[in-house]
């Protein structure tokens, strides 16, 4: 029988008649000059922390303890897993529970060919198998095993790096007996089946807490602030039963309090989780990190293989791990490398951004294509980026993710990945990433899909987090402007600021102020500073940007129009509808002119054009212009399209200023019901949605709809708080509305909370004599009134009146 494959460790059982007995070390003298020098296996004990997982439980002693409908047949289960999630303390309280019902239990390391071997060669050495004049060899070891007639269970634990076929050698023959298998690699299923294995995950969050506890050795407590504490040690270590029991050991030893332990944690993870002096119930005594890093091990020894194809997938898998270590942990798509593999170095840099012909560094001259082959027809050959793959999931080091071709690391295994990684290293595989990233989105960033573009955003927001925490200083033209594009359109305003501002640092520093690229760049910034509620630093760069269009181009110049209708939509945003009004309808007339009354531009400055219409009161002309704009999206995009949806939301605000407000509930919900299925439910755009929603359940309230009006916009308002910051004027409005819709349900406390923050947010965005800092003054005396502060509410009006003088 030819045995393969090579690892380390053991642990073992001890049999007398149908007895377990447990023991630190058990010696014999063998008479027997046939029989095996190799040590009896034993089994330990169960960890006498060991908590919870009875569903794991329960589900083994269901299949074992079931009949078997009258057919002869050996029982098989799987229960695969990450490395330090308690498979193997699991089995063990299993078995111990199971004492009664199985007449032999052969507990079997199975970390490798090696101890499997010694495993099965002292199992010759029981006092029962003697009698039967074993040879010593594992093979008869197998056949006595094969031959007994009771009720055995045979359990191979730690089954992680033998493939199937090489651990199916050790099963003994015949049809009796049970077999128990624990093993990261889920593809053990094949022995077993499918429907006889189940996945063990992380901890139940209130069982994780009790481990805790018992770990450390402390009471349980009466108070609720070490509960608390408690609760957000085991959230911070995932309820990961290893790295739990670790953290306990550290705090039973008196190192740490348990009040102190997150603290320094955040500081010295690495060190807590790797300490060989803290291992906890490891049955194979290894720390959180020294369990992984013996697999990654294994890997690192396969790319030293004298066959190429299984030391090629090694090195893949070493290279996909440190990449993936560098995004966002979950939801890690194909697509991203799929589409740049295709990259063909694009000059062209985002929104409407393109760099000074190569005098800048571009990123995707930095693309590693090591994972990328093309294929003779120019689509990726995945086949080397799947080898990488599938040795990861067999060590469980990635798991597949929710959708398919998406994968995810377990936070703790991200984490310890790069904890391992010399500084040199983490700086060349974040760079790496950065550059896959943005070499994925390609130069016509609408032509890919919405929905990819939405699960990249993450990935960015990651990984330029580690670029500042690695002070990673490298600055690539291209990647830049296309994560500012990116990080805008999905909502991240604050994040894509920080980058457009070295953006146009860099340009002008190398390419000078009229370079085009520099222009557009100042243009994405002041779109940035208007997303933010900065409207005068948006008004200022807009002017510039203008001016310098017009001196280059000319005034009917497209480059110069679309500056000019950023300008107006500034305008609009500031409440200066009479120059928004005059700039968009100029803009119109241009773009009806130069590209047709159905090209993508013209029907967007309609929308407009009708939003500054809606502003001035003028709603027939609104409604007009809408209804157009949404019919050509129709037919153009069809329903579903952000742009058709966007005409939809805008036609439904302006019905609902006429009074129309069956048809704005209509379209309002018709519009968030798409937004919420296509952007997600935290994207700006479908929480605007919820804004105008609520509004018009407002407005029905005298047919009991205040209740709904509430609910959306107590959401919208959390939403937007946390987006954009509790002072940005979308947050405020909201804050506005909701006030209102409680003045109708006569919470007047609650209104006066939030006027009283709307007010004090806009005198410092916008000034004391601002419309909207005037009309927060209005609202607030009315709630004054209804709550009979009139003394306030007089000196609110005297406000009032002054600051009407002065607009």
């Amino acid at each position: 029988m030819r045995r393969t494959s090579v690892l380390n460790g053991a642990r073992n059982v001890v049999m007398s008649g149908s007895t377990v007995n447990t023991a630190n070390t058990i010696n014999y003298n063998v008479v027997n000059a046939m029989t095996s020098d190799a040590v009896i296996p034993l089994k330990p004990n169960s960890s006498t922390r060991f908590t919870g997982r009875t569903d794991v439980i329960a589900k083994l002693k269901e299949h074992f303890t079931s009949p078997s409908d009258g057919v002869r047949t050996r029982k098989y289960f799987l229960l695969h897993g990450m490395g330090g999630i308690g498979k193997t303390q699991i089995c063990l309280r299993f078995v111990e529970e199971m004492s009664d019902h199985f007449s032999h239990v052969f507990w079997i390391d199975a970390s490798s060919t090696l101890t499997i071997t010694q495993g099965l060669k002292g199992i010759c050495n029981l006092p029962e198998a003697q009698s039967c004049a074993l040879d010593g060899s594992l093979e008869s070891a197998l056949l006595w095993i094969g031959a007994l007639k009771d009720n055995y269970v045979m359990v191979f634990d730690n089954a992680d790096v033998l493939t199937p076929e090489e651990l199916e050698q050790y099963f003994p023959p015949g049809l009796d007996g049970n077999i128990l298998i624990t093993s990261r690699n889920s593809a053990m299923q094949c022995l077993t089946s499918p429907a006889n294995c189940l996945e063990v995950k992380e901890m139940a969050e209130s069982d994780a807490i009790l481990l805790l506890f018992k770990a450390s050795c402390l009471k349980i407590p009466q108070t609720n602030d070490l509960h608390e504490k408690a609760s957000e040690i085991v959230k911070e270590l995932f309820c990961l039963p290893l790295a739990i029991d670790q953290a306990g050991a550290i705090i039973r030893s008196g190192a740490i309090n348990i009040k102190d332990y997150l603290g320094i944690y955040s500081q010295q993870r690495k060190t807590m989780l790797s300490y060989p002096e803290f291992r906890g119930a490891s049955k194979y005594n290894r720390t959180v990190y020294g369990t992984w890093e013996l697999l990654y091990k294994e890997i690192q020894q396969r790319t030293y293989s004298a066959d190429f194809d299984q030391a090629r997938a090694a090195k893949n898998a070493i290279l996909i791990l440190a990449i993936f270590s560098f995004l966002h942990h979950d939801a890690i798509s194909e697509d991203i490398f799929s589409n740049a593999a295709i990259q063909k170095c694009q000059t062209a840099s985002g929104l409407d951004f393109t760099p000074g012909e190569f005098l800048l560094p571009l990123a995707s001259s930095k693309l590693d294509y090591r994972l990328l082959p093309i294929t003779d027809t120019g689509v990726w050959n995945k086949l080397i980026f799947k080898e990488g793959i599938q040795i990861l999931l067999s060590f469980c080091f990635i798991r597949l993710g929710a959708h398919d071709s998406q994968y995810a690391v377990h936070p703790l295994i991200h984490a310890w990945h790069r904890d391992r990684m010399t500084s040199k290293e983490r700086k060349e595989f974040c760079l790496m990433a950065y550059v896959m990233l943005a070499c994925s989105l390609h130069k016509d960033f609408y032509q890919q899909p919405y929905s990819f573009r939405r699960a990249l955003v993450t990935h960015v927001k990651a990984n330029v987090q580690h670029s500042r925490t690695l002070k990673q200083h490298s600055y690539f033209d291209d990647a830049s402007a296309k994560f500012v594009w990116i990080l805008r359109e999905q909502g991240y305003p604050k994040e894509a600021e920080i980058i457009a501002i070295k953006v146009l640092d860099v340009r002008i520093n190398i390419l000078g102020e009229d370079h085009q690229s520099t222009i557009w760049a100042v243009e994405c910034l002041s779109k940035i500073y208007r997303d933010l509620g900065k409207y005068a630093e948006a008004e200022n760069l807009q002017q510039q940007c203008l001016d310098r269009k017009i001196r280059l181009f000319g005034e009917e110049n497209l480059h110069t129009i679309t500056a000019m209708a950023g300008l107006g939509h500034t305008y609009n945003k500031m409440g200066k509808y009479r120059e928004a009004e005059k700039l968009e309808t100029k803009v119109l007339d241009a773009r009806i002119k130069i590209l047709g009354k159905e090209h993508p531009q013209t029907i967007a400055s309609m929308g407009y054009l009708a939003r500054t219409y809606d502003s001035l009161g003028k709603y027939a002309e609104a409604e007009k212009l809408q209804k157009q704009c949404l019919d050509t999206r129709i037919r153009l995009f069809g329903e579903e399209h952000p742009y058709t949806i966007t005409a939809m939301a805008c036609l439904g605000e302006t019905c609902h200023k006429m009074g129309k407000y069956r048809d704005a509930e209509q379209l309002e919900t018709k519009a968030l019901d798409a937004r919420i299925k296509i952007l997600g439910k935290e994207h700006p755009y479908t929480i605007t949605s919820m804004g105008y929603l609520a509004e018009t359940y407002r407005s029905l309230g005298n047919l009991g709809k205040y209740a709904e009006a509430e609910q959306l916009q107590r959401q919208c308002l959390g939403a937007r708080a946390m987006l954009f910051g509790e002072e940005h004027p979308k947050t405020l409005i909201t804050m506005e509305y909701l006030a209102l819709t409680y003045k109708h349900l006569e919470k007047y406390k609650e209104a006066e909370e939030l006027e009283i923050q709307v007010l004090s947010g806009r005198t410092r965005i916008f000034g004391e004599t601002h419309k909207f800092t005037i009309q927060a003054m209005k609202n607030l005396a009315v709630t004054y009134r209804y709550l009979g502060k009139d003394a306030d509410a007089e000196i609110l009006g005297v406000c009032v009146q002054e600051a009407e003088k002065g607009m």
